[in-house]
């Protein structure tokens, strides 16, 4: 059976989306689509450096830089950012599905690439919420009211752990059951496996978020 790789009915009919996904033996447009989520990664972080997130540091040397050279790092910074959105987007494709693809019996690894291709809109869609957060509030991304980071700044002061639990959002949840409705379905795996995969997979990608954040290397991811 042929068919279309259609990701916006996959996030809103995940069930039926991922029955054709199943069934299907030809995926239409798949390439297309890897295209696409590329692309549109590239552009929500170039979008999110030219509003001026992010760019701090580079801030402070507005006064000891000459009008050419600031304007030049600025455009080295949002050249940088678009080649994060596009190292972001291969790695959020692809090395969870090969994760997911080591429990799978009949899993085409394909497949599970398009799972994870819903996973990164979901998760483009929830840095676009971080513009509005720090251009009106002023809030980091991991301050957002939709995620933990927040009830964990009252907690502790650790960075680290502040770090780690504001990877923790609604967002996150939205990715869980995508990534368990799609897995369990191509897989056909036992669900506690496919929850402790899913959960050791985003508990690893998360630490690793934060400790990058720690070092202070979280404006390139």
């Amino acid at each position: 059976m042929h068919k279309e790789v259609k990701l916006i009915r996959g996030l809103r009919q995940p069930s039926y989306f991922f029955y054709q996904l199943k069934e299907s033996e030809v995926l239409r447009g798949y390439k297309q689509k890897i295209i696409l989520v590329f692309l549109l990664s590239a552009l929500v972080f170039g979008l999110v450096s030219s509003l001026g997130i992010g760019m701090d540091p580079l801030s402070k040397e507005l006064t000891t830089l000459s009008p050419f050279t600031y304007e030049m790092e600025k455009f080295l910074f949002l050249l940088g950012r678009i080649i994060s959105g596009l190292l972001y987007a291969a790695i959020i494709l692809f090395v969870p599905a090969l994760i997911f693809w080591t429990i799978s019996d009949e899993g085409e690894y394909r497949k599970l690439v398009v799972i994870q291709s819903l996973v990164l809109l979901i998760l483009l869609i929830e840095r676009l919420t971080y513009i509005p957060l720090s251009l009106f509030l002023s809030l980091d991304w991991f301050s957002s009211p939709l995620s933990l980071g927040v009830i964990t700044q009252y907690i502790t002061g650790k960075s680290w752990v502040i770090y780690f639990l504001g990877c923790f959002s609604l967002f996150k949840i939205w990715v869980f059951y995508i990534q368990y409705k799609g897995i369990k379905r191509l897989t056909q795996q036992k669900n506690w496996l496919i929850w402790l995969v899913i959960l050791l997979t985003n508990l690893l990608f998360w630490s690793v978020t934060a400790f990058m954040a720690f070092l202070d290397f979280s404006k390139l991811i």
